[in-house]
C-alpha cells in the first residue's frame, strides 16, 4: 500500500466517525501527507509544521478558501472568538497548569530566531482570518493536548477543539490532495 493511498483512506475515514476520531484521522493524514508528499527530507512533525508555515503556496491558498467558503469563513471566525474569550494552551505536560505554546506566533525553524515582537504578541489566539502561522500552530496543538494530554468527549471545551480543529484542516486536506 502507497502512502498516497493510506492518506487518502484516513482523509476518507475521518469524514465517517464522531469529531474526536474525524480530528485523529484527518490529522493522520494532514502530517503523513507534509512528511511524505510535500516535506520528504525525514523532517520531525516541529519540522514539517514550520515549513507548512512558511509554504506561500499553500497558505495563499487556503486564505483565498476561507474567503470564498461561507462554512469554512464562518468556522475560524468562531474560533477566534472563542480564543479571544479562553487562550489555547499546552495542556501535554500538566493538566492543571497549562501553559503558553511556545511556538506560537513563529513560522521560523527555531525559537531563538523569534524577534522580540514576535515573543511578546499574545499566544494561544488568531489574530485575523489570515493568521497563517497560527492556523498551522491551532491544528498542531489540539494534537499535542489530544495525543499527550487528556481529552474528555463530555468537555465543552475539548469538543469545541476536535470539531473545528477537524472541520477546518479538512478543507486544507481537500486542498492539499487535489493537487
Amino acid at each position: 500500500m502507497s502512502y498516497k493511498l493510506l492518506i487518502k483512506n484516513w482523509h476518507a475515514k475521518a469524514a465517517e466517525e464522531d469529531y474526536f476520531s474525524k480530528f485523529v484521522f484527518e490529522y493522520l493524514s494532514f502530517i503523513a501527507h507534509l512528511k511524505t508528499q510535500l516535506y520528504t527530507s525525514d523532517l520531525k512533525d516541529r519540522q514539517a509544521m514550520q515549513k507548512l508555515k512558511q509554504d506561500e503556496n499553500i497558505r495563499s491558498r487556503y486564505l483565498l478558501k476561507i474567503q470564498s467558503l461561507r462554512s469554512l469563513k464562518q468556522d475560524w471566525e468562531h474560533i477566534k472568538r472563542e480564543l479571544d474569550r479562553t487562550r489555547l494552551g499546552n495542556a501535554s505536560n500538566d493538566l492543571n497548569n497549562v501553559e503558553e505554546i511556545e511556538w506560537w506566533n513563529c513560522s521560523r525553524e527555531h525559537l531563538n530566531q523569534m524577534t522580540q515582537i514576535e515573543r511578546d504578541k499574545l499566544k494561544g489566539v488568531i489574530y485575523s482570518l489570515d493568521d497563517w502561522e497560527n492556523m498551522v500552530e491551532f491544528w498542531h496543538s489540539i494534537r499535542n493536548n489530544f495525543f499527550h494530554g487528556a481529552k474528555n468527549p463530555e468537555n465543552p471545551r475539548d469538543q469545541f477543539a476536535v470539531k473545528y480543529g477537524y472541520r477546518t484542516l479538512r478543507e486544507l486536506m481537500e486542498i492539499l490532495l487535489n493537487d
